[in-house]
């Protein structure tokens, strides 16, 4: 379980996430997270969160958006939301890191999920490329289906 001030890293896409605030400290309304983009162009897959609402405000450098379709650019204090069941992608278009505050309203079991999702991406099991296994992120993406469910791509 996460606490204020935890910290992980995707080694695979150098995402680093700062947890400010725990579904623990706010009794679940609410899960906020400070996170750091540095690779340039990595994507999130066009997704939905069923349940949730995800807020970005950007800290520092250019984040892009893709939600309900429509592409969005933001800087510092630009804030974007996606409202449950809407699809969305995120993705750092330029070479400077990107700083992200993520809010995710409410909380559910969102903080669970990105410590597996890192914890595969460190040690989960490799193909024969040494890629991630598919199959693992599958299983994750089924047992947490309140949470995040991928969307196609023009959906995003």
């Amino acid at each position: 379980m996460a606490h204020a001030g935890d910290e992980l890293v995707n080694p695979i896409t150098g995402e680093r996430i700062v947890f400010r605030k725990t579904a623990a400290d706010t009794d679940g309304t609410l899960l906020e997270m400070d996170d750091f983009w540095t690779q340039p162009g990595h994507r999130t897959p066009a997704h939905v969160h069923p349940e949730m609402q995800e807020r970005w405000e950007i800290i520092a450098g250019t984040a892009c958006f893709r939600v309900a379709g429509v592409e969005r650019i933001a800087g510092p204090g630009g804030v974007v939301v996606a409202a449950p069941g809407v699809p969305h992608q995120a993705w750092n278009p330029a070479v400077e890191p990107v700083h992200v505050r993520i809010q995710m309203r409410p909380a559910l079991r969102w903080e669970t999920f990105v410590e597996r999702l890192f914890a595969l991406a460190s040690d989960g099991p490799r193909g024969e490329r040494g890629t991630p296994d598919p199959v693992p992120m599958l299983e994750l993406l089924r047992e947490f289906s309140r949470e995040i469910v991928l969307a196609s791509t023009s959906d995003g």
